[in-house]
């Protein structure tokens, strides 16, 4: 029997496909009769049949994305396509799907599924993720690839967390009133596949680099009913944001060597990149004495009821949050409160991300508070701030997503709603203040949404006279509406000096001194960036000393896999040249091998987000990537054809315009080519002379007086033009 989705030949005694899971018969909703699945109406009876869905219709990504994620996949294809990607894999099905298709049958089957797969894309797409493939009574998603995150592997657990809590708290049902329970099992690995052509119902072909898809395959296999299981490459990047329990090595078949696997018990504790570390313990705090001090001042001014607003941007890894941490260490023994907040980056949909962390921080809401405790907390936080409870109640109840039994905002529409609800939060804070100061904490403001901007706008246009500080922390490329205040100052964290990253890389490598090769590595590599210096020393450490081959740390390569992939298509692109041209480059040497259009305006927006700077080389114009760091996952990004070709732009320009000169032909070149015994990218230097030249006649005949091997002309040849400067004319002369 074939099926009708995916055209596959099945024995006729089946009753599902065994290539994609579709039921192979359909039972009319009025006789119960079975109907092959390409009839319209029922055989037996007439009435009509619901179709399953062919192939390319219900089931293509384009049906099931949603618009503001197909938009921005399709608008960066061009970029996207053929690069080379950190992601991770999440593998998921339904435990004895078989039985339960027994007992359910076909139609019921088949509903149950689609609720099932409805459910998923829901969870899937809260974390930016794309399900590329349905498989059956399960499906394989990715997270980072098409569009990349710095927390692919936390983004895909969460999902997979979602789901697994969505299902528990209402089960699905085959028919109504009647639930299901099922039991799902999950693998998650981590990895790089090369993300291929992307069509425009967003199909996308990859290609997976080692066995990224065929490990996290494998583990779902492993799983329990209803068990998450992780790799140990997956746990290094989510430990601490969620609770893991090891689960001890496991033979995978094609692996030489035992994998690491771990099962996902829950969320965990930590909320920022210095939480929850208690096996790496914090290096050393050093060279931000003078950011230290600053912000010790503007405190001083806000005790002393001036308020202030303070801006920390920095580039990723570069000490914003160790600085607000050293920061908030100092003010234990003073009469301040400090609320903090922080911006996630898959919350940017959702509505008062970080302003809800202050709200629940300052009534003092946990996660295991029922409904009844939320009320209770939130009328004693608004009794003791002598706000009126009865108005200020149900904002908070339907901020905190708390059902009002009076249903008090009934007859309001969402305008007066936020209106008000602003109003309340900015009364909390200055009644609060009059108390003891306040310090309003937000962390990754460039994630920020966009109600929770507006409301920090209107926060700051009432800091002047009251004691309260705003500070929030940002990366280059972002800049808050209110830093245009009289009473705003933006603190920007430069790289650390040699000395403090040396410091720095011995908390981790207690070992390695000044002089070590490794240190040196480590300190070029890293360039005074304080969460590279530590991630590139560990990765040393892990390797037992072996930094030769020191590879880009899987942390340090999301974080700037994820900023490059936020740039325009255009711009990310010129940036991706420009890394095969090496850490400096000149704008002529750029624009030789550019074939997308003018680079002035792109150049700009690449400086303006600090990837690059200019630098004045004599009369001639070069540019410099920041970090070494940035220049290398930029190219690893490139697959090695296109970056072969890249290579061979520049070299072929330079040969062309030196071999066709009239240099003299004893001077010889030296030219980069590849060496293909020892990988593409091991260069080695020749020496080529060029072929030496004759002076030919219009004909193509040797003029007379010349002989093959003479170097000069005759003096029957061809005179020189008076305005020629050159003293060895020929055909192809520059100088003339």
């Amino acid at each position: 029997m074939k099926c009708a989705r995916c055209q596959h030949d099945n024995p006729p005694d089946q009753k599902f496909c065994g290539e994609c899971g579709a039921p192979l018969v359909l039972s009319c909703p009025s006789c119960g009769a079975a109907n092959a699945p390409a009839q319209k109406f029922c055989g037996h009876c007439g009435a009509g049949l619901a179709a399953t869905p062919a192939r390319g219709e219900a089931r293509t990504p384009e049906s099931y994305t949603p618009r503001h994620l197909a938009e921005r996949i399709l608008a960066s294809r061009t970029a996207i396509e053929g690069e080379r990607k950190p992601v991770t894999v999440l593998f998921c099905d339904v435990v004895s799907s078989t039985a339960l298709a027994e007992r359910l049958g076909a139609e019921g089957m088949h509903g149950l599924l689609n609720r099932l797969f409805e459910t998923a894309l829901g969870e899937v797409h809260r974390y930016e993720g794309t399900i590329n493939q349905f498989l059956g009574d399960g499906f394989m998603a990715l997270f980072g690839a098409p569009l990349a995150h710095e927390d692919h592997a936390r983004r895909a657990v969460l999902a997979a967390l979602g789901l697994r809590r969505t299902l528990d708290e209402r089960p699905l049902e085959a028919e109504p009133r009647r639930p299901v329970p099922i039991k799902l099992r999950f693998g998650v690995h981590t990895g790089f596949v090369v993300v291929g052509a992307i069509g425009d119902n967003l199909r996308m072909d990859y290609t997976a680099i080692g066995d990224t898809t065929h490990l996290a395959a494998r583990l779902q296999q492993l799983a329990e009913p209803g068990a998450i299981v992780v790799s140990d490459a997956t746990a290094r990047l989510i430990r601490g944001y969620l609770r893991l329990e090891p689960l001890g090595p496991v033979e995978v078949r094609g692996r030489s060597a035992p994998v690491e696997i771990y099962r996902v018990a829950g969320a965990g504790a930590r909320r920022s990149p210095l939480e929850g570390l208690e096996e790496r313990p914090l290096s050393s705090f050093v060279g931000r004495r003078r950011e230290l001090r600053l912000l010790d001042d503007l405190i001083a001014d806000v005790e002393a009821g001036r308020g202030q607003a303070v801006g920390i941007v920095g580039e990723p890894g570069v000490g914003k949050s160790r600085l607000i941490l050293e920061f908030r260490r100092g003010l234990a023994a003073r009469r301040i409160t400090y609320l903090e907040g922080r911006c996630l980056s898959f919350g940017s949909a959702i509505a008062y991300g970080p302003v809800l962390d202050i709200v629940r921080s300052n009534c003092g809401l946990n996660e295991a508070d029922t409904p009844e405790t939320i009320v209770e907390k939130v009328q004693a936080a608004l009794a003791e701030l002598g706000l009126d409870h009865e108005s200020a109640t149900p904002l908070l109840l339907h901020l905190l997503g708390v059902k009002d039994d009076a249903d008090r905002l009934a007859g309001l529409s969402p305008e007066a709603i936020k209106a008000r609800t602003f109003d309340t939060l900015r009364q909390m804070s200055v009644r609060g203040s009059q108390r003891r100061s306040l310090i309003l904490s937000i962390e990754d403001l460039h994630w920020i949404d966009r109600t929770s901007e507006e409301y920090l706008a209107s926060q700051a246009e009432s800091l002047a006279g009251a004691p309260i500080m705003l500070l929030a922390t940002y990366r280059p490329g972002y800049r808050p509406a209110w830093m245009e205040k009289s009473y705003a100052t933006q603190i920007s964290l430069a790289r650390l000096a040699s000395d403090d990253s040396l410091t720095i890389v011995r908390s981790v490598l207690p070992e390695v001194g000044l002089a070590d090769p490794l240190a040196t590595l480590i300190l070029n590599k890293a360039e005074g960036n304080p969460f590279f210096l530590e991630e590139l020393a560990r990765a040393v450490g892990e390797r037992a000393g072996d930094g030769a081959s020191l590879a880009v740390p899987d942390t340090v390569h999301g974080v700037l896999t994820a900023r490059i992939d936020r740039l325009a298509e255009l711009p990310r692109r010129l940036l991706q040249t420009a890394s095969v041209l090496g850490r400096e480059f000149s704008l002529r040497l750029l624009e030789a091998i550019w074939d997308a259009g003018p680079v002035g305006v792109h150049l700009q927006e690449l400086t303006r987000q600090e990837f690059l700077y200019e630098r004045a080389a004599g009369d001639e114009v070069t540019y410099v990537f920041k970090h070494a760091l940035t220049q290398d996952v930029a190219e690893a990004t490139i697959l090695a054809p296109r970056r072969r070709e890249l290579h061979r732009r520049p070299a072929r320009r330079w040969l062309r315009n030196t071999l066709t000169g009239c240099a003299s032909s004893r001077r010889s070149w030296p030219i980069t080519t590849p060496r293909r015994r020892r990988g593409p990218w091991r260069a080695r230097t020749r020496r080529v002379r060029p072929r030496r030249r004759v002076a030919r006649t219009p004909i193509g005949r040797r003029s007379r007086g010349t002989t093959k091997r003479s170097r000069r002309p005759s003096a029957g040849s061809s005179p020189r033009p008076s305005g020629c400067a050159s003293t060895r004319h020929g055909r192809g002369c520059t100088a003339c």
